[in-house]
């Protein structure tokens, strides 16, 4: 039964991924600067798809993503970039299980600890978009296992400096592996295993110079304070507020807080009856762990995902210290098989013999894995299978495709476009520059206040329009103020309209063809 439940925790998430539609916000552009890295020009370095920040500086520190999505895609199209997605979260919540597992060093049922790899699942769910964030996911899982299976196999925590080196290419949260091993390599002083701490030390030491092997140097750790500090960043996107208790996954995320709290206060209680120190010395870092993560979540909600994969390892540990179970000598084999390989991967062990219903179950899920497969669904019009993509108007793309067939855009037109929307219309309408993207960064609050003003049709909308060149307008179905503002204004014409949104040109411009 140990293994099923090792599978499910896995698995459940994987076929989570392939029914939850991906949103383009940030992958649709992650795959064009892939395409321009392979295709010829390099890393970007200056802002070449906007008219509204063209030329501005642009330190790509997430090109290596944006290769390993587009060689993904070149090879294996959309049904591939899902799979992909499905696979990294199946590793990650199967190391998620089996790091907890072992941290527990067997104080908590195999159920128990699906249960809460599940959870972590739940509260994460909003941060796991495909996008360079979930490559630095799986990593952030890798070394949550490799610290925790350190006591049996100590060498292989050097195997955290390459994968610093990676993370530094792929997404700007790398420091949080040094927040790891510095909390492991407290939990190792504090235990008096002072050659254990000092080469932990030694290893974030090295990990750390290890992120300065990519493209930018040193300018990679600027990029990371400069987002972090950005208010413009915060006042356009609700992930990088502090989350509310009033929406979805901050009531999610709360709610996890207080649950895990709970927990962890009974197991430290049920210590002290039995006789141990009110808070025993071994777990003091997994508390501490509980308090960074927390205090990241609670500060902004991009630090959700990191809370979800770090707590459960630190309440099982607790759970484990308070049992006097957890895994803490070297040649421990309380858990089998490698620390970075997904329980449900792992060989089973000969005392265990799988069960007929079990077999059944996974087939079941496997079935089901193949059968959520986008590559079963009809394609939409721009080719892309339905239902895939969210923040995508297949519609507004094919259009964009067709009017330009019949003469009705002009590659000079500078287009208009809502934000959440500008990283798909620059992969798919590469020739022409947009207003705004995801790219938050290189926009300053000017421009911002200008989309306001465009958007909600405010007084000044048809001269800010004027002055950036304006000749197309996209629309998204909500934006019915600016939909009713060109209407009235007698200057534009709907080329395109469906249910998603339409497209706007300007009159002035049909009668000069």
């Amino acid at each position: 039964m140990d293994r099923l439940w090792a599978f499910l925790a896995a698995m459940l998430p994987a076929l989570a991924a392939l029914l939850v539609p991906m949103p383009a916000v940030d992958l649709a552009y992650q795959l064009r600067a892939g395409s321009e890295i392979l295709g010829g020009p390099g890393i970007p370095t200056v802002d070449t798809w906007t008219f509204t920040v063209a030329g501005t500086p642009w330190l790509d520190q997430q090109w290596g993503a944006q290769v390993l999505l587009r060689l993904t895609f070149d090879a294996v199209g959309w049904t591939g970039l899902a799979v992909l997605r499905a696979l990294l979260l199946f590793v990650t919540f199967g190391l998620v299980f089996g790091a907890a597992r072992r941290a527990s060093g067997g104080a908590m049922p195999a159920a128990w600890l699906a249960i809460l790899a599940l959870a972590a699942f739940v509260v994460a769910a909003p941060a796991l978009a495909l996008r360079p964030q979930l490559f630095a996911i799986v990593l952030f899982a890798i070394v949550l296992s490799l610290l925790v299976g350190r006591f049996e196999r100590p060498n292989r925590v050097w195997l955290i400096v390459p994968i610093a080196l990676a993370w530094a290419n792929l997404h700007g949260s790398f420091p949080l592996v040094l927040v790891l091993v510095g909390l492991a390599a407290l939990d190792d002083a504090l235990r008096r295993r002072w050659p254990d701490a000092i080469q932990l030390a030694v290893v974030g030491g090295v990990a750390a110079l290890a992120t300065l092997v990519n493209p930018f140097g040193l300018d990679v750790w600027g990029y990371v304070l400069n987002l972090a500090s950005n208010p413009t960043i915060a006042s356009q996107v609700s992930e990088w507020r502090p989350p509310s208790p009033r929406e979805g996954a901050g009531s999610l995320f709360y709610g996890s807080l207080v649950a895990f709290g709970l927990v962890a206060i009974g197991a430290l209680a049920f210590a002290r009856r039995s006789g141990r120190a009110t808070i025993p010395t071994t777990a003091i870092a997994p508390l501490l762990t509980l308090a960074a993560f927390a205090g990241l979540g609670v500060i902004t909600g991009r630090g959700l995902a990191w809370w979800a994969l770090a707590a459960p390892v630190a309440l099982a540990s607790i759970v484990g210290v308070a049992a006097g179970t957890d895994v803490r000598r070297p040649g421990d084999a309380s858990v089998a098989g490698p620390t970075w390989v997904p329980e449900a991967l792992r060989p089973i062990p000969a005392t265990e013999r799988p069960r007929a219903l079990n077999a059944v179950i996974v087939v079941v899920l496997l079935i089901a894995f193949v059968a959520l497969l986008p590559s079963w669904r009809p394609v939409g019009p721009a080719g892309v299978p339905e239902g895939l993509l969210s923040h995508a108007p297949q519609g507004i793309a094919a259009a964009f495709s067709d009017l330009a067939d019949r003469g009705r855009l002009r590659l000079r037109h500078n287009i208009w476009n809502p934000q959440l929307w500008g990283s798909w219309l620059e992969l798919i309408v590469p020739d022409r520059p947009v207003a705004l993207d995801s790219r938050l960064e290189l926009f300053p609050p000017s421009i911002w206040a200008d989309a306001e003003t465009i958007a909600t049709g405010a007084d000044g909308w048809q001269a800010l329009l004027v002055r950036y060149r304006v000749g197309i307008v996209v629309v998204s179905a909500d934006q019915t103020a600016l939909s009713q503002a060109l209407a009235a204004s007698g200057q534009w014409v709907a080329q395109y309209r469906d249910a998603d949104g339409s497209i706007w040109t300007q009159i002035l411009l049909e009668a000069s063809r």
